[in-house]
């Protein structure tokens, strides 16, 4: 085999029978060559090589006797991966530089990474931190660039999220995957980066998104709140270059690129005063009028350096070493400006929905730093004709973040904003107005008198809020992680009763993480639904005694992982018509805390895959498959961080004893014990109940009790489905995917959040809570042409169901970030109503992908591409508040009761202009347009029925918000209609809208 892939020549020698089999081609286009004394030599060329596939490839060599003039091979090679049952896509620079892909303002957009072409892949779909495959989310997925595993350490997302100008090929493979590929319940997605070759090459690129060619922009007006912020894109641009060539030809290749990207939006935030309405009250239900003046501008911006460099050295024949090292830092915020988050690509304080500006820039806005340095080391080592080969993996992944005040001032300092603590303000309906936190235009948001009032001295402001905050930042921290891995995987070809692929390996991973966090202040204080008290909220610390609290304003852990296992498979072909991969992977996972000692053992790992695969042509251009699977999940460390000692102390001050925007009584008098109030003044409310006179109640203190019987995190899998080669280089399938959990690891709480303990939910100690469920089924019909002939196309439907009441490692519905230990099952107050259809369940997809090149003249091409994603909306919910978890935690009504969203789609087009010149040298122009048509359907409704603390209405419907007492406030007292959130079913987010993105790149 030869390719410009390949270093050299890869050589092997068949069997008696004329078999053979070349292991370990790296992705590329590859050339054929057969030799035997007494023939005529053959040769077949264009043959594509994919990421972890099979092709089979036959050739009838002919005697050198032959009469004939001459002998043309006018065969193709088969596209069809005969040797698994793996569902997914392949991506690589043939599709991304003619297909508009990586939206510029979706997650991923402005660096244009690697995760976010992977949505193109049937059953995926972009949720808040990457892609969800499969009904899983994003955190679930395993991310490896050039054989490192490079998920966050702390939280499992994508910790590197590199470019696709220094990727080769992404390989996404969403289910049915072999032993090989463990630690994931999601997918995988296996990245290849670029490598050098016997020639010098090189590229310098630039690319622009500007604000000024946006679609007119529809904007979510958000009802009963006075303040409105638009977001608009300023630039998104991104340049870079790269380089590589042989150092040695044929023996030591280098390649090295450099890249820099940077979002900036801008952000309009006015307010609005509530028209008139009747009794001389202001209408908090229909759109107001933009108060003259009150415009103020903000910029939310984020810049992120790519480097790479790679060296690929050729020992010999039968040995290779490949050297890779990436690093991708990135900064946001500050300086008054406002940051893009690094973690979800959304203006900060953004989870699913659009953000508003409702609160001072100091108590909103922080700074971020965060990065990733990966370094891989890679020997490959073939031996008895390349029938055994041997590779062998090492690597550091070292990831880097922190959110600091937005004046710059790390958590615990006490400097600045970050010696502040956040007020949350949410009276209703007695609703606070903007004049009282900031200084409005003359004339504007006069309040007015509150007819209810006999005295006539009430009034009622004009310019309401639902919420407020003020004060510092809220939540800070700094960040270290590391990850150290090894693997060596053994392959054999063998013959036994048909011929054998076998491998085995041994996978070693030891992760940690150093984390310091607390809040600005040291704690955030949040008002209750009268306004009578602010509660504290959050903050780290514990009741020394009823009348004692002991605050912490930084709180350091340092935990370990240690991860061991190992695999077994093999791929078994018998007559050349089936092959059956069998195969078993054993992991276990060590967890120590703080102190060094161990405290979680997730042991015998056994996960089973068997597949069958069956051709019926006997050529390769066909397979029909079923694969059954059971994967488990590599829990990150933020589970343990979480678990080992988080304790905070809750408790009240009265208002007319402490204002916490105070500077001066911030750090003293709220904090004195004088000013606390008792638990008889707080009504009896949790968590104070039954010890009326007491002022502080610690919550979470010390470690958690983790069950003895604990069963690790693990999913079952089955696909089914078949492939049928129906034009060179194109195939068509249908496949069927069924998933279901069968064990989740999570924290509880039988005590209302005083303590917790470590379980599965329904099971062992944790009997009293219901099990955990999250069911996925899909039937997909599919058609996929890679780049030949100057054309490709991938075009998918996929009908879909997703059930349950875990969503998975994230909580889609608040944005909680904590996997094994989010909020879902932590009080049985919380647990009623979860059930029903998750925020991932999209029932219909269609996919279509499609490029053409067209020839203008010999040395220039014009390319054109086109892309359309359609899919049917997610259900929303009824949502209410819990006194200790805060808004959005309480399902009023089952979940998923709400009206579902509308279909929406996006349309792509591209279109591309190369020439090249006599020195070789080639210069491209190209524009993508996304959202061509300008769709402006909502993605998102404000799913928060009320902003105040109420019970659920177990299994309730619909008309039981309508009928008087149905709806308890947590404190026992009557929930008021005029305590509904006016804005509640209305739209907050919609598509983004037409944008235009302009490429330049010169290359040689």
């Amino acid at each position: 085999m030869t390719s410009p892939a390949l270093q050299g020549e890869q050589i092997v020698t068949t069997d008696a029978s004329g078999t053979y089999r070349i292991p370990s081609l790296p992705p590329g286009v590859y050339t054929l060559h057969l030799d035997k004394e007494g023939y005529r030599a053959y040769q077949r060329d264009q043959i594509q090589m994919r990421a972890d596939a099979t092709i089979r490839l036959d050739a009838d060599i002919l005697p050198e006797g032959l009469k004939a003039a001459e002998v043309v091979v006018v065969a193709h090679a088969p596209t069809v991966d005969i040797g698994s049952s793996t569902t997914g896509s392949n991506v690589n620079s043939d599709f991304t530089s003619r297909i508009p892909v990586t939206n510029p303002g979706a997650h991923g957009g402005a660096q244009r990474t690697f995760e976010s072409v992977a949505e193109s892949t049937p059953g995926a779909n972009a949720d808040q931190y990457g892609t969800s495959v499969n009904g899983a989310t994003s955190p679930e997925n395993s991310y490896i660039i050039d054989g490192l595993r490079t998920n966050s350490a702390k939280y499992g997302i994508n910790g590197s999220p590199l470019s696709i100008e220094f990727i080769k090929e992404v390989n996404v493979l969403s289910g049915g995957y072999m032993p090989e590929y463990g630690r994931s319940t999601g997918g995988i997605l296996n990245v290849v980066t670029k490598s050098g070759s016997n020639e010098y090459h090189g590229s310098v690129w630039a690319n622009w998104t500007p604000g000024a060619l946006e679609g007119s922009r529809k904007y979510p007006y958000f009802l009963g709140t006075a303040v409105q912020t638009r977001r608009n894109l300023g630039n998104i641009y991104d340049v870079g270059f790269d380089q590589s060539g042989p150092i040695v030809k044929d023996r030591l290749w280098y390649y090295v690129g450099f890249g820099v990207s940077r979002a900036i939006y801008d952000l309009d935030r006015t307010i609005w005063q509530s028209a008139p309405g009747t009794n001389g009250l202001p209408d908090y239900n229909v759109q107001g009028t933009e108060v003259p003046g009150s415009l103020q501008k903000f910029k939310a911006v984020q810049t992120s350096y790519q480097f790479v460099g790679k060296l690929d050295l050729r020992i010999n024949q039968d040995n290779k070493l490949a050297l890779t090292f990436t690093a991708t830092p990135t900064t946001a915020g500050g300086g008054g400006d406002y940051a893009v988050s690094p973690t979800t690509g959304l203006v900060e304080n953004a989870t699913t929905s659009e953000f508003n500006l409702t609160g001072a820039y100091g108590a909103l806005a922080r700074t971020y730093r965060s990065g990733a340095f990966d370094t891989v080391i890679k020997w490959t080592s073939e031996f008895d004709n390349k029938s055994k080969i041997l590779d062998t993996t090492f690597g550091w992944h070292h990831e880097l973040g922190g959110r600091l005040s937005a004046d710059g001032f790390n958590v615990g300092s006490g400097l600045g904003l970050s010696g502040l603590p956040q007020v949350r303000y949410r009276r209703s309906p007695n609703l606070h107005g903007v004049e009282e936190f900031e200084s409005v235009p003359s004339g504007s948001c006069t309040p007015v008198k509150d007819p209810s009032d006999p005295t006539g001295r009430k009034t009622l402001t004009t310019c309401p809020l639902q919420t407020y905050s003020g004060g510092g930042p809220d939540f800070l921290d700094q960040q270290v992680f590391d990850v150290y891995s090894g693997k060596s995987i053994l392959t054999v070809l063998a013959q036994a009763a048909g011929h054998h692929v076998i491998k085995a390996g041994v996978e070693l991973e030891l992760l940690s993480s150093w984390w310091s966090r607390g809040y600005g202040g040291g704690v955030t204080w949040r008002e209750n639904g009268s306004g009578s008290r602010f509660d504290r909220y959050r903050g780290y610390g514990y009741a020394q005694s009823p009348d004692e609290g002991i605050g912490i304003t930084r709180l350091v852990t340092r935990t370990h992982s240690f991860n061991v296992g190992g695999f077994i498979q093999d791929s078994w072909q018998v007559m050349d018509k089936v092959t059956l991969n069998v195969g078993v992977r054993y992991d276990n996972q060590f967890m120590f805390g703080s102190d060094g000692k161990l405290r979680m053992s997730l042991v015998n790992q056994l996960s089973p895959r068997v597949g069958v695969i069956f051709d019926p042509t006997q050529s390769g251009r066909s397979k029909l498959f079923f694969n059954y699977a059971r994967f488990y999940e590599s829990v990150p460390l933020d589970h343990l961080d979480r678990q080992t000692g988080e304790g905070r102390l809750m408790g009240a001050v009265a208002p007319a004893r402490c204002n916490p925007l105070d500077v001066a009584q911030a750090t003293t008098v709220c904090n004195a014990d004088a000013a606390q109030l008792t638990g008889k003044a707080r009504g009896g409310a949790a968590p104070i109940e039954g010890v009326p006179e007491r002022k502080y109640q610690g919550t979470g203190g010390g470690k958690s009790i983790i069950d003895p019987d604990l069963s690790p995190q693990s999913q079952s899998e089955i696909v089914a489905g078949g492939e049928y080669e129906i034009v060179k280089n194109g195939r068509f399938g249908l496949s069927y995917t069924r998933r279901w959990m069968n064990n989740i690891v999570e924290d509880m709480s039988n005590d209302e959040g005083t303590t917790y303990f470590i379980g599965n939910p329904g099971k062992g100690i944790a009997k009293g809570f219901p099990e955990a469920s999250r069911n996925y089924d899909a039937g997909t019909a599919y058609f996929m042409k890679t780049f030949a002939d100057q054309w490709l196309a991938q075009v998918s439907y996929t009908l879909s169901w997703l059930r349950g009441n875990s969503a998975g490692l994230y909580d889609p519905t608040t944005g909680q970030l904590d996997p094994n230990i989010n909020s879902t099952f932590d009080l049985k107050s919380l647990l009623v109503n979860q059930t029903g259809d998750l925020p991932g369940d999209r029932r219909h997809q269609i996919k279509v992908y499609a490029a053409k090149d067209i020839n203008v003249t010999k040395e220039s091409v014009v390319q054109v591409g086109a892309s359309v994603n359609v899919r049917s909306g997610s259900p929303t919910n009824f949502l209410g508040s819990h006194l200790i978890y805060g808004s959005d935690t309480i399902y009023l009504l089952p979940r998923g009761t709400g009206d579902r969203l509308p279909w929406n789609g996006n349309v792509g087009t591209h279109v591309g202009y190369n020439v090249k010149f006599e020195n070789g040298m080639t210069l491209g122009l190209t524009m993508d347009i996304f959202n061509l048509l300008n769709f402006q359907t909502e993605l998102s409704r404000d799913n928060r029925y009320t902003a105040v603390d109420v019970l659920p209405i177990a299994n309730g419907s619909r008309a039981d918000l309508d009928q008087p007492g149905a709806i308890r406030r947590q404190d026992g007292s009557a929930f008021e209609p005029s305590q509904k959130n006016p804005n509640f079913g209305n739209a907050n987010n919609y598509q983004e809208p037409r944008q235009f993105r302009f490429g330049i790149r010169g290359s040689f």
